[in-house]
C-alpha cells in the first residue's frame, strides 16, 4: 500500500513538473545534426540481470555517439557490475539514505549532475516505467531529454517530458523478443545498430588477485572446482537443494573437482537446504562481492545456478554455466553468451527438471 501511495505521489509530482517544461520536440534526424559530447544514460532498474542484458544497448550507444563521454546513472545494486565496462566512462549512484541528511545528499547529487552540463539524457526503460528516472532527466539539466514512451504503461507523461520519444515493441512482438533486443529496440529510432548481443562484466584487478589467493588456499594452484549457487530472488525459480546436492555429487566425482557454494542474504534457506543434503560439505562463501564472484566463476570448471542474477554474471564473464529455469522463458531471458546453457521444466515448473537433465547439460558443456 505504501509503495502504491508513493507511486501516486510521484505521478502527481511529474504532472505538476510537466506544466513548466518546454513543449519543443525534435526528430531523430535533428538529433543527428546536434553535437552530443556529454551523454547521460539513466537506467535505474534494481535487477542485476536486467542491467547486464542492457549491455548491448550501451555498446550501441557508444558506437552511435562515438567520442562522447558517457555517464551511467544506476541503482546501487547494479553499479558494481557496470564499473570498468568499456561502453561507459563513469557510473553514478543516486543516494538513497534515509533520515535528515537524505534531502541534502539529494540536492548535492543533483547539483553535481548539473555541473557536468550534459548535452543529452537518455532514459533507458523497457520492462517497467520509472517516474523517478524521468524526473532525474529533467533535474540533470541536460539540453535534450530522450526516452521510451510511457504509453504501454498506461499514461502519456513521456510525451510531456521528452524532446524525443522513442517507440517500444507491441505486446505480441515482445513475446518473441530476447530482452537484449528489447533494450536496443527503442534506440534503433535514433540510429543505434547492434549485432553483438553478448553481455560483459569486468572484475577489478583486486577481485582477480583475491580470487587467485582463495583458489590457491582452497584447492591448490592448479585447483579445479565448480561453483554452486542454489538460491534465487524469486522462490518459484529455486530448484530443490536436494537435487543440487545429487548433481554436485555426480559431477564432483566424475570430474574430480572441488565445490564452492555461494549465496546472498535472500538465499539463506536455499543454501541451507543444499548444504544439509550434501554428502561432502563444500567451501561456503556467504555474500561474496559481485567482482569476486565474477572472477571466481570465470576460473571455475562450471557454475550451477537458477534463473537469477548469478546466471547473468556467469554469462558476462564468459564462464561455463548450467542455469535451471522454471516459469521464465530462457529464449527471452537467458544471456545470449554461448557458455550459458538453460535447462527448463517442461511445464514451466522448476521442480519438473530432473537431476539427469542437469548432469547431461553439464557434460555436453564440458565436452564429455
Amino acid at each position: 500500500m505504501i509503495k502504491g501511495l508513493e507511486r501516486v505521489g510521484k505521478l502527481a509530482l511529474a504532472r505538476f513538473v510537466s506544466l513548466f517544461l518546454s513543449r519543443r520536440r525534435i526528430t531523430a534526424r535533428e538529433l543527428g545534426r546536434l553535437g552530443v559530447s556529454r551523454l547521460l544514460i539513466i537506467r535505474q532498474h534494481h535487477q542485476m540481470g536486467d542491467m547486464l542484458l542492457a549491455v548491448p544497448a550501451f555498446r550501441g550507444l557508444r558506437a552511435r555517439f562515438d567520442g562522447a563521454r558517457i555517464t551511467l546513472l544506476a541503482a546501487p545494486i547494479n553499479a558494481a557490475c557496470m564499473q570498468r565496462n568499456p561502453y561507459v566512462d563513469e557510473v553514478l549512484v543516486l543516494p538513497r539514505k534515509k533520515g535528515p541528511r537524505s534531502l541534502l545528499d539529494l540536492v548535492r547529487f543533483i547539483a553535481d549532475l548539473r555541473r557536468r552540463r550534459f548535452d543529452a539524457a537518455i532514459v533507458l526503460s523497457t520492462v517497467s516505467f520509472s517516474v523517478t528516472s524521468m524526473l532525474l532527466a529533467v533535474a540533470s539539466g541536460a539540453r535534450l531529454r530522450i526516452g521510451s514512451t510511457s504509453e504501454p504503461f498506461g499514461h502519456d507523461l513521456t510525451s510531456r517530458f521528452y524532446h524525443l520519444e522513442l517507440p517500444l515493441p507491441a505486446r505480441e512482438e515482445l513475446a518473441a523478443m530476447h530482452e537484449s533486443v528489447h533494450n536496443v529496440y527503442p534506440l534503433s529510432a535514433i540510429g543505434v545498430r547492434v549485432m553483438d548481443l553478448t553481455s560483459m562484466f569486468v572484475p577489478s584487478a583486486e577481485d582477480e588477485r583475491e580470487c587467485e589467493r582463495f583458489i590457491a588456499a582452497s584447492f591448490g594452484t592448479a585447483g579445479r572446482f565448480i561453483v554452486v549457487h542454489p538460491g534465487a530472488g524469486k522462490a518459484r525459480n529455486v530448484w530443490p537443494g536436494r537435487r543440487y546436492a545429487e548433481t554436485v555429487k555426480v559431477l564432483s566425482d566424475r570430474y574430480r573437482v572441488g565445490v564452492v557454494a555461494t549465496g546472498g542474504p535472500a538465499d539463506a534457506a536455499a543454501l541451507e537446504a543444499f548444504l544439509e543434503a550434501c554428502v561432502d560439505r563444500p567451501f561456503v562463501l556467504p555474500c561474496p562481492s559481485v567482482g569476486f564472484l565474477g572472477a571466481l566463476m570465470k576460473r571455475s570448471l562450471l557454475t550451477l545456478c537458477n534463473d537469477t542474477g548469478i546466471m547473468h554474471i556467469a554469462g558476462a564473464v564468459g564462464a561455463k554455466c548450467v542455469a535451471i529455469f522454471g516459469p521464465t522463458d530462457p529464449a527471452r531471458w537467458k544471456p545470449v553468451n554461448e557458455t550459458v546453457v538453460a535447462v527448463r521444466g517442461k511445464d514451466g515448473n522448476v521442480e519438473s527438471v530432473n537431476v539427469d537433465e542437469v548432469i547431461a547439460a553439464a557434460a555436453a558443456l564440458l565436452g564429455g
